[in-house]
């Protein structure tokens, strides 16, 4: 059993029947990032890791773990239209149907040094993607690790984005003396809990929130 710190949270999320331009305006709008030609997929989770570090701002070497069930619907098709016409197929739209062109992106504008993974995985995304940072952290080539994860509902596109760390144990909790708990519900938000209930159990400490990751 692993145990992390849950830095910081974040969620993003836009309907799915707004235009790629009005995304692309509205990230612009708050992040001033150059966004020209950016999907869906990638405005998103620029979107969610820049109020993640505007609220959770850190210095300490970054790493970044994203997964979904779904890769960038937008460069997906764009390669089957060129293919369809007998186009020339640009190669980073070739390879970000393979793997993930947002990372790419994240890793540029945020400065993230660390190792940078994607996963396209259909269950237990959060629980994949922890599970990798928390290797990386051991081994000590992060201080912190940024967890991306995109979902989506009938109506809506959405982002999750965390920071979290190593839990380094004081002696009071090392030697197993009673905590203050809280419920989830209390903790959490709706779309949050949903997410990690599966995945983790999680207890306050001290205004930190602490994952015990299950490494099942």
């Amino acid at each position: 059993m692993t145990k992390l710190i849950l830095v910081g949270h974040e969620c993003v999320s836009f309907p799915r029947e707004m235009t790629d331009k009005e995304v692309r305006r509205l990230v612009k709008e708050e992040t001033n990032f150059s966004v020209r030609r950016l999907d869906n997929f990638t405005l998103i989770s620029l979107n969610a890791v820049y109020r993640l570090l505007l609220k959770n701002p850190t210095s300490k070497t970054l790493a970044l773990y994203s997964g979904a069930e779904y890769l960038s619907v937008g460069l997906f098709q764009s390669v089957i239209k060129a293919m369809h016409a007998n186009e020339a197929i640009r190669p980073f739209n070739f390879i970000a149907t393979v793997g993930n062109a947002a990372n790419f992106y994240l890793a540029k504008e945020f400065n993230i040094k660390g190792p940078n993974i994607f996963i396209g995985a259909s269950e237990k995304v959060f629980l994949k993607t922890s599970l990798l940072a928390e290797m990386d952290l051991n081994l000590g080539h992060s201080q912190q690790a940024i967890i991306v994860i995109w979902l989506q509902t009938e109506d809506d596109w959405l982002c999750h984005a965390f920071i979290i760390e190593p839990l380094v144990l004081e002696n009071e909790f090392a030697q197993g003396k009673s905590l203050q708990t809280e419920s989830l519900k209390r903790l959490l938000k709706p779309p949050l809990k949903r997410l990690l209930k599966q995945y983790a159990l999680m207890i306050c400490y001290k205004s930190r929130l602490i994952l015990f990751v299950l490494n099942f």
